[in-house]
């Protein structure tokens, strides 16, 4: 009797611990990001810091994960286990070095090199789930990874504003705090020791080895399917832009960036933000910002579980665009009115945001998967490093309207680039949608070929 595909076999013990070592890396990565806008919010006075040095140092770690282009491109070569242990243990002591600068280029630096560790968790850990939970949960468990995401960046948030008691050194302490989340999700991986990826390995053409972790991990009644044991015969980057994917990676790349570009740049600067929208209680507000954050991811699994993915990336979009625009155009708008607005808006773009690992990692095949996340999420940092450094100068020269003006643009600008170009990735509604896309070949292909060439 044939073996089936491993991952075709329920939830294992090793699925299980791949999934809370990725899960620790998320919070880990969203924690890393989410600390420096409320930290240099508490930079003391006698610091001089422009809004370009503002911008900067909040862009840095998003600039590092630019890093996720090398981070892919090696991974697909070398393994993911490798780079998957060695990870927290850089992202500790890159924290802990935090607390023994001032000097801002100095800081600049090591917030980039931050930023090239969490491309590790968004690239490595994402295809290392995807190639060892069930086929039928992987989606599922790649749209949880956001509401844990989120949970980290809320417990930056929280962790920023109640710290005292550190005088001038304060804003040091709170930025190196990342450090003591790192380590604990280092101490998991260093306990589990994750094997490597049975898809990459069989994709490289080491079947019996891939096969013996399956046996091992599995059980003997599973196996590799050869449907993977295909290389790469050149390279990896050359193919994401080879006729077969340079759609998929463009449209990967361009979604994301038109995401992260207002989330990034509103969340990481919101006291600032809050500010000039004349907000009486910043505090609760913000408070209130991270809670519908969380809840909007919890909302986008639910609804990106149940929809087509490409209705709900186009439908997140223009819906997110037009609250930002509503807020543009009226400048006089109450108070009252003008929050529940801006509370639409972060329920909407936390719920959209489920996307970001699940839909990338389906566009490509196990063996060029983690250099195709790595170049969409390149391409993504363009869009979050642009609002998060442009913001605070945005701000100071025409306040929060040009903001919501810009913000609003982009969103929509994604959403017309989903409607022309996303595939339908999901096998349960590709087939019953019969909208084409066009190959550059010039042949049209329903979504559902792209759906069935991708999942693996």
């Amino acid at each position: 009797m044939k073996s089936a595909d491993y991952r075709n076999a329920p939830m294992e013990k090793m699925s299980w611990n791949v999934f809370i070592g990725v899960v620790l890396g998320q919070i880990v990565s969203s924690y890393t990001l989410g600390i420096v806008g409320v930290a240099l919010d508490r930079v003391p006075s006698s610091m001089t810091l422009s809004s370009t040095w503002l911008g900067l140092l909040g862009a840095g770690s998003l600039i590092g994960l630019f890093g996720s282009l090398l981070v892919g491109r090696l991974a697909d070569r070398y393994g993911r286990r490798k780079f998957f242990m060695a990870d927290m243990l850089a992202l500790t002591l890159l924290s802990v070095l935090q607390l023994f600068t001032t000097n801002l280029a100095a800081l600049l630096v090591i917030r980039i090199a931050l930023g090239m560790a969490i491309a590790v968790e968004y690239t490595v850990g994402t295809a290392l789930l995807m190639e060892w939970v069930p086929a039928k949960r992987y989606f599922r468990y790649q749209t949880y990874l956001l509401a844990y995401w989120a949970i980290g960046y809320f417990a930056a948030y929280l962790v920023g504003t109640f710290t005292t008691g550190f005088g001038d050194r304060t804003w040091q302490v709170i930025l190196a705090s990342s450090a003591i989340v790192s380590a604990l999700a280092g101490l998991q991986r260093l306990v589990v020791r994750q094997p490597e990826s049975p898809r990459w390995l069989a994709s490289k053409g080491r079947i019996i080895e891939a096969i013996n972790l399956v046996h091992r991990y599995v059980g003997e009644d599973y196996t590799v399917h050869p449907a993977s044991q295909v290389e790469v015969k050149k390279g990896a980057w050359r193919m994401l832009f080879s006729k077969k994917y340079r759609r998929r990676t463009l449209v990967g790349g361009l979604f994301y960036a038109c995401q992260t570009f207002p989330f990034f740049g509103i969340s990481i600067f919101l006291p600032i933000l809050m500010e000039n929208m004349n907000v009486t209680n910043p505090l609760v507000t913000q408070l209130l910002y991270y809670a519908l954050m969380i809840a909007g991811v919890l909302v986008g699994i639910v609804l990106s579980n149940r929809l087509p993915r490409r209705y709900f990336l186009i439908g997140t979009f223009l819906a997110s665009a037009a609250f930002l625009l509503v807020l543009s155009i009226w400048h006089q708008a109450p108070l009252a009115l003008t929050l529940i607005l801006f509370s639409l808006f972060s329920l909407t773009i936390s719920a959209a945001l489920v996307m970001d690992y699940a839909y990338p990692n389906e566009l490509f095949d196990a063996s060029i998967r983690t250099s195709g996340v790595g170049m969409c999420i390149a391409i993504s940092r363009i869009g979050a490093v642009a609002g998060t450094f442009m913001l605070p100068i945005i701000s100071n020269a025409w306040g929060s309207q040009a903001i919501f003006i810009i913000c609003g643009t982009v969103l929509l600008i994604g959403g017309i680039i989903c409607y022309q170009w996303a595939p339908e990735t999901s096998l349960r509604f590709a087939k019953h949608n019969r909208s084409t896309i066009n190959e550059p070949s010039g042949s049209r292909v329903t979504s559902s070929r792209y759906s069935d060439s991708t999942i693996d």
